[in-house]
């Protein structure tokens, strides 16, 4: 059976009788305190990310109800000493044979560390043959071997969130020991249902993410941009020579010319590249709603279509390298054509065979786009 990880690497975190909390990520002062006291140097909590109730003084959990949760005011004081913590951390470099992985947890690791190192004692169970999860041979490059690839986002995010490329912030692979947190709502944990925004229907709510740079094929394309509809789980992905904003505009007005206008899109690109994408979608759409949000949750919203899409690169890379842009249209067909796991349907039948009418012209929003990026998505 599963079980939670606590983000300290206590020895103690499988005892089924402990508890586990989520970080206040939504809480910057509160957030602060918790991270003083563990007082760990660049080390960033994810939504994944979970304490034990081991380093909580009794005072501040709450055990009256059904389910047991920390009170207002709980902050983490229980942590070992300072010297011995950053022993336990101390870094460790992949390309050494001397010093193994294992030395070291991946719950333990920044997530800067995190994307360079695996641990040996783990065995990836969704994304094996990912790039970023090999370990670096010492000595020179192989210059046959493809350069790593990467989900391009905005620098800033990625000091507050996690993104499925890096397998959550904390953890270097989806480990099979480790049951990952519930995704609760993310605001507050959901009692403020103001800052909640539902995903119920069909193209209606879409995430816009580019990977790359992948190996540059014979036609020139060195991108991918996908773009998902978070609620039938259907994909688009296009291969692109650049990652400019006219590029990415140009796709999403094709994409909306066969299905019609989303709510809107939102993207975890640089904020300055999405202005530039609705600048040019005003332009050659001819509107004046701005259609892409620059938005955190943009993969979290739905973790196992973002594995899935992951995947679907890696083994492009890896098995047609030269010409993955020509193997990519079978690919996304076969995503879109088999059952989803969590919806237990294919998304081309939730899309395309329940009467979806392609909406020809911008839809009216009551939020504007700053109370959208200040919400959290939850997809029913």
């Amino acid at each position: 059976m599963g079980r939670y990880k606590c983000a300290y690497n206590c020895e103690s975190s499988s005892d089924s009788d402990l508890k586990f909390f989520k970080f206040p990520l939504y809480n910057p002062r509160k957030l602060k305190k918790w991270l003083n006291n563990m007082k760990w140097d660049d080390w960033t909590p994810s939504r994944f990310s979970v304490l034990c109730s081991n380093h909580f003084e009794e005072q501040y959990i709450d055990r009256t109800g059904k389910c047991v949760k920390l009170r207002e005011d709980a902050v983490p004081t229980i942590f070992s000493s300072f010297d011995d913590t950053q022993k336990e951390k101390a870094p460790i470099n992949p390309r050494s044979k001397q010093n193994k992985p294992s030395a070291v947890k991946a719950s333990q690791m920044s997530p800067a560390q995190s994307q360079t190192t695996t641990p040996a004692t783990t065995k990836p169970s969704v994304q094996d043959k990912e790039p970023s999860q090999a370990e670096e041979p010492s000595g020179d490059k192989d210059p046959k071997t493809p350069e790593r690839w990467r989900i391009i986002v905005d620098e800033g995010l990625m000091k507050i969130e996690s993104f499925p490329h890096f397998f959550h912030g904390d953890y270097c692979v989806p480990q099979r020991d480790i049951q990952w947190a519930p995704d609760y709502n993310v605001n507050a944990e959901g009692k403020d249902p103001e800052n909640r925004i539902e995903v119920t229907e069909p193209w209606q709510w879409l995430g816009l993410d580019v990977r790359g740079p992948l190996p540059e094929t014979l036609n020139g394309h060195k991108y991918m941009l996908t773009v998902t509809d978070y609620y039938s789980k259907w994909v688009e992905a296009l291969p692109m020579q650049a990652c400019l904003p006219e590029h990415v505009a140009e796709h999403v007005v094709d994409i909306i010319a066969h299905f019609g206008y989303p709510l809107r899109i939102l993207s975890r690109l640089p904020h300055d590249i999405v202005q530039k994408i609705n600048r040019e979608l005003k332009e050659q759409l001819k509107v004046t709603v701005a259609l892409v949000v620059h938005h955190q949750q943009t993969g979290t919203a739905d973790l196992i279509t973002e594995q899935l899409i992951d995947r679907m690169v890696s083994d492009l890379v890896e098995e047609h390298a030269p010409d993955w842009d020509v193997y990519l249209p079978a690919k996304v067909f076969s995503l879109c054509f088999k059952e989803h796991s969590q919806t237990k349907e294919r998304p081309f039948s939730i899309l395309c065979c329940k009467e979806h009418e392609p909406l020809q012209s911008p839809r009216q929003l009551n939020w504007a786009n700053a109370k959208i990026q200040e919400s959290a998505f939850v997809v029913r």
